[in-house]
């Protein structure tokens, strides 16, 4: 994963035609930009400008940019799930959100 202002990507490499091809992952179902180059060098300035560029035509068009996720998710348990959770986060003394968050923090990875 490459990083820039908060926006992450994912790189994968075209044998086929010798081209390294990124996208910015973490704003959405449509990703906010693509770009490609030959080498991890190029490619990192590639994916740098694509963001800014990016940025910069919100700017002008007055719309406010697709945020590298906002911190809100939204769950689906199922009603035995949610049960289980609720209980455990009642007997650890928080919040169903808190206990969810701390769960979520130790399980994922870095």
């Amino acid at each position: 994963m490459m990083e820039y202002q908060g926006y992450l990507a994912t790189v994968e490499y075209d044998d086929s035609v010798g081209q390294l091809h990124g996208r910015v992952v973490n704003t959405g179902a449509y990703p906010i930009a693509t770009f490609e180059a030959t080498d991890v060098r190029e490619l990192r300035a590639e994916f740098e400008q694509s963001v800014d560029e990016y940025l910069a035509s919100c700017r002008e068009d007055g719309v406010e940019p697709a945020a590298p996720f906002s911190g809100k998710l939204q769950l689906r348990l199922g009603s035995e799930l949610h049960r289980r959770v609720a209980q455990a986060a009642a007997e650890s003394g928080q919040s169903i959100n808190s206990w969810i968050s701390q769960v979520l923090a130790a399980e994922a990875p870095r």
